[in-house]
């Protein structure tokens, strides 16, 4: 709020879903469209005094993806960024850095203090799925990421009487054309479905993954048997 980003109306209503259906505020921040994630990142950052990383252009080292199993990344949505085993120190990334209770069972689980960065949720699933699982992932969705094969049109570029008085005009007023003002306002519109896609897959993996950890923990079934199964 203080950086302008966000409304006492839309905290209001934020926080009303959250007492609704749980969660992080910050996510639920994210998901009602409220905030991006990258504003997110940064506010927490600024406010707690926490670095950030880009976990896009980030290269861990082979020490770090070792100090930390996957599936215990994948619990609390974590991604490991450094470590040092002489001192038992182990610099993780997290969206949610206040999360103090999950830190201290992460600590617990690798016998390690724990060191924070702050990073998008979404970028940081995508590190684990990168690095321990050698997916290829991709920052910026497309409708072919959610197997959507969308047609495509290639557009004849107008005639010159056509388009000479289009531009003299629109460059004598200063406005974008009708023509322009819906092309803008379509790709936005798009731009937001493609959103709202990528927050369902995002959730849904989340629950695949929780479902097959208690599958595991049931003696159910194998990770490597369900990898196996899906490739």
């Amino acid at each position: 709020m203080d950086a302008g980003l966000l409304t006492e109306t839309q905290l209001r209503s934020a926080l009303a879903e959250q007492r609704k259906w749980g969660g992080r505020l910050g996510l639920t921040l994210v998901q009602m469209g409220f905030v991006d994630e990258s504003s997110m990142v940064h506010a927490l950052s600024r406010q707690l005094a926490i670095p950030t990383v880009d976990l896009e252009t980030f290269s861990p080292s082979p020490v770090a993806i070792q100090a930390l199993r996957a599936d215990i990344a994948e619990r609390y949505t974590v991604f490991p960024t450094a470590a040092d085993p002489a001192n038992k120190l182990l610099t993780v990334a997290t969206a949610d850095p206040t999360n103090v209770e999950s830190l201290q069972e992460l600590a617990f689980h690798t016998g390690q203090r724990i060191q924070v960065v702050v990073a998008a949720a979404s970028s940081i699933e995508r590190a684990i799925r990168r690095n321990y699982h050698g997916e290829v992932t991709s920052p910026t969705a497309t409708p072919l990421t959610f197997g959507i094969d969308e047609p495509t049109f290639e557009l004849a570029p107008p005639s010159e009487t056509e388009s000479a008085p289009t531009t003299s005009t629109s460059r004598a007023s200063g406005h974008p054309s009708p023509r322009e003002s819906e092309l803008v306002q379509r790709v936005e519109e798009l731009s937001q479905q493609v959103s709202s896609l990528e927050r369902m897959v995002a959730q849904q993996a989340r629950s695949l993954r929780a479902m097959l950890e208690l599958l595991e923990t049931r003696g159910l079934v194998t990770r490597d048997d369900y990898l196996a199964k899906v490739r």
